[in-house]
């Protein structure tokens, strides 16, 4: 006898849209990793700033006094609470400060990319003009060549017309 064999495994939806058969994978551009890492730098600032400000007020007396309670640490809570404050001012000013300064070096790096872009299609459009004066050239001596021809051929033509009209009046029979 052999053993049952187990139950096969019921099948799981796609993950992602590109998982999914006949639709296309999603577009992803160059700059998407570097808005991801940008999101994150300042999700990860947000979640570290939150986490300690719940920290401190867990260890902290903030908490409301229980009935028939004095708050004898108000003061030093109000202290606590406005150095909280002056700390996430200056973490979201640094972040602020960082997102900047990233989203400036970004700048730069996409004006300089389009400056070389440009010039590569400035050379490229110089380069098609010299290649369209070229066949121009090329095309208008090949006109004057036809046309040199076809006079030869008309003066030819009408040269020997000339001599069959000459040579038939001589020789005329009466």
């Amino acid at each position: 006898m052999s053993p049952p064999e187990p139950p096969s495994p019921a099948p799981t939806p796609p993950s992602s849209p590109a998982d999914t058969p006949g639709l296309p994978p999603p577009r992803v551009s160059r700059l998407s990793g570097m808005f991801d890492s940008v999101r994150h730098v300042g999700r990860d600032v947000v979640s570290v700033a939150l986490g300690r400000l719940f920290e401190s007020q867990e260890k902290s007396p903030l908490a409301p006094p229980e009935a028939g309670e004095a708050s004898p640490a108000a003061p030093d809570a109000a202290k606590r609470v406005g150095v909280l404050h002056a700390v996430a001012q200056q973490l979201r000013g640094a972040a602020d400060t960082y997102v900047a300064a990233k989203l400036d070096e970004i700048e730069a790096r996409v004006d300089e990319k389009l400056d070389t872009i440009e010039a590569r299609i400035d050379r490229k459009i110089v380069e098609l003009h010299e290649q369209l004066v070229e066949m121009r050239d090329r095309e208008l001596r090949h006109r004057l060549r036809l046309l040199k021809v076809t006079l030869i051929f008309t003066a030819l033509v009408a040269v020997l017309s000339l001599v069959y009209k000459w040579v038939s009046q001589f020789w005329q029979l009466p």
